[in-house]
């Protein structure tokens, strides 16, 4: 059974061009990182100093960070293009309420109504509370 039925035709088109545009621009950034990196060898030079040392690292972390976001963020697009294709996409994970359009195309990749995140949240913030309660 298909419950995208609250997205019509075009709808689904245009969320689905637009998840393979990110994606695409995703790959080829990475791409382009891993060719830059090659071609220069990723040689650090010399330092003189710790201090110069430390900013390199702390570039270095930086970057990788980036990546690790990246590939979360390409995760996240590929869970959706899956989902669309299953027929799933659009609909809430938590309360299985249709995702509006505008919400989707604010951000394609979105798994829960802003509804059904904020009860998230509001509940995740609640937790440390009820922890605290019960010792």
């Amino acid at each position: 059974m298909n419950r995208m039925d609250h997205l019509n035709h075009e709808q689904i088109e245009t969320l689905r061009r637009r998840l393979e545009m990110d994606r695409d621009a995703l790959l080829r950034l990475r791409h382009d990182e891993v060719v830059a990196a090659t071609t220069s060898g990723d040689i650090v030079p010399d330092v003189g100093d710790r201090q110069d040392a430390a900013a390199s690292e702390a570039a270095k972390l930086t970057q990788w960070s980036l990546a690790d976001h990246e590939r979360a963020h390409l995760q996240e697009i590929e869970d959706a293009l899956r989902r669309m294709h299953e027929g799933s996409y659009g609909v809430c994970e938590l309360s299985e309420e249709p995702i509006p359009y505008a919400r989707l195309l604010a951000e394609p990749t979105a798994r829960t109504t802003v509804e059904a995140q904020v009860e998230r949240e509001n509940g995740a913030a609640r937790e440390p509370e009820n922890l605290r309660k019960a010792y």
